[in-house]
């Protein structure tokens, strides 16, 4: 099975960080975080900012403190590339808890020259749709074609 995982640009910390949740029941806060890790506050806000943009962590507010957890395991389906530099991810999540619906999401990601890693592509939007709600989704968008 290929996951999002295999496909998209990953650093080592995002990868830490989204393991870090995958195991963790209640969720963490970002000190948690940085402290499990070994990683500075600010970076850990910074990815979780990233990863809240692709629809891969959730989180909960408890007073003053969010408590993030992960969105669930996600298996990629394909993609569409709509230029060069601008491709849209599919994948389908499995949320981490039983009483959740599945859901699809898609990610676009555009080429960024700044970017320091192999691929230099970041997020710059996504969708989540539950699964219930794709027919829905396509009977919209067939109206427009």
């Amino acid at each position: 099975m290929i996951t999002s995982r295999d496909v998209e640009y990953e650093t080592k910390n995002v990868k830490k960080v989204l393991e870090l949740l995958e195991k963790n029941e209640r969720g963490l806060t970002i000190a948690e975080i940085a402290k499990e890790l070994g990683l500075n506050r600010h970076t850990v806000a910074k990815i979780l900012d990233r990863l809240l943009i692709e629809k891969r962590v959730n989180y909960d507010s408890r007073g003053p403190a969010k408590v993030f957890y992960s969105s669930g395991t996600s298996q990629f389906i394909g993609k569409i590339e709509q230029g060069k530099d601008d491709i849209l991810w599919i994948d389908l999540f499995k949320p981490k808890y039983k009483d959740e619906e599945e859901f699809i999401r898609i990610n676009q990601t555009k080429k960024d020259v700044l970017i320091r890693s192999k691929t230099k592509f970041r997020s710059i939007g996504s969708i989540a749709i539950k699964k219930s709600k794709i027919k829905e989704l396509i009977e919209i968008l067939k109206s427009l074609v």
